[in-house]
């Protein structure tokens, strides 16, 4: 299996790119048995997909690794995706069908297509090019050696952003595993982050070739009345808590902003970014610390026994997971940046 060169394929596809590149592959690797995996705070361990024992296993199959998975030691879905896998996978596909099974992970392509930005930004063209470039072929040989009688292909691929014009990602990665393991049994369901909402986690995806893919078979228009009711009240209702959050955030931090002038210091409000993940107790300047893990690629980081005794900033930026936000932070009206420039934030708000 012929190593991928993708330095040279991301400097032929993103012309003047400022992003340095990770050239590190993002190994497959074995998790262990589904029955100890869900409902748990960690995977219970992460070893060569190579290393996994005789029981069939689970293959579920991810697009590719983003900045989560490149912290540490390199493995797949190692922040919030994982997160979402232990915790509602037994509401995703029935595990009766797979009891005894263990869970393999992979990634379609093992290289950070992101290239450590917002996944909106380089990642479908970067996965294209890779997949156009030797990235199929090296999946197929993956996959293809860890393979084994009685597994079952979980394809969680994203759709991608661009899949209105291009066909989206998970076909690619569908039609391939179709081609080659035509008699493999096949699961397709939606990428785990969208798990958070509870209505994706049930969805089985419609397999296309052809651009604009939807996420169901099943449209809107094809929708009982009484459950497209229920839709447009559940939406209400939620406007109107988006509209009490909007109106509390407001007060919160204009009471921010005067507590902070009155002691002489001035919020510093960051820029718009996307969320990616949260790290709680973590350790910081030897300080435990809830740590944001932010589309940049960039951490912020809050010490909690000071500043979120009660875990309420914590609790209110997991709601924010996946959106864009924005944070702020005290810095003295003597010395502008001296806190946020490190990385410190104070509290957290929706930028959506």
């Amino acid at each position: 299996m012929a190593a991928l060169n993708f330095e040279q394929i991301v400097g032929n596809t993103i012309l003047g790119t400022e992003h340095s590149i990770d050239a590190r592959a993002c190994p497959d690797q074995y998790l262990g048995l589904l029955s100890d995996t869900v409902g748990k705070p960690q995977f219970p361990l992460r070893v060569a997909a190579q290393e996994r024992t005789g029981q069939p296993c689970l293959i579920m199959v991810l697009e590719s690794p983003h900045v989560d998975e490149f912290i540490g030691d390199i493995g797949p879905a190692k922040g919030f995706t994982g997160d979402m896998i232990r915790d509602f996978l037994h509401e995703v596909i029935n595990l009766q069908d797979v009891d005894g099974f263990g869970l393999v992970l992979i990634n379609a392509i093992q290289h950070q297509c992101s290239l450590g930005t917002s996944t909106s930004v380089h990642r479908d063209k970067v996965f294209r090019a890779v997949w156009a470039q030797g990235g199929q072929e090296n999946f197929v040989s993956r996959l293809r050696a860890l393979l084994r009688p009685n597994d079952v292909v979980m394809n969680c691929c994203t759709k991608g952003n661009d899949f209105e014009v291009n066909t989206p990602l998970r076909s690619l990665v569908e039609a391939t595993i179709r081609a080659h393991f035509p008699n493999v049994q096949t699961i397709r369901r939606m990428h785990p982050a969208s798990w958070r909402t509870r209505s994706w986690r049930c969805a089985a995806w419609r397999y296309s070739t052809e651009p604009k893919d939807v996420s169901e078979a099943q449209t809107e228009s094809q929708l009982p009345v009484d459950e497209l009711e229920a839709r447009n009240k559940a939406l209400e209702a939620q406007i109107l808590l988006l509209k009490k959050i909007a109106a509390n955030e407001q007060a919160t931090f204009k009471s921010e902003t005067e507590t902070a002038e009155s002691e002489k210091s001035v919020a510093t409000l960051s820029e718009p970014d996307a969320l990616v993940s949260i790290k709680e107790n973590q350790i910081v300047r030897g300080s435990v610390c809830t740590v944001l893990m932010m589309g940049d690629g960039s951490q912020r980081h809050m010490k909690t026994s000071t500043f979120d005794p009660d875990g309420a900033i914590t609790q209110k930026a997991k709601t924010l997971v996946g959106s864009k936000i924005r944070t702020t932070c005290w810095d003295p009206k003597g010395s502008p940046g001296r806190w946020s420039s490190q990385g410190y934030f104070r509290n957290v708000y929706s930028a959506e």
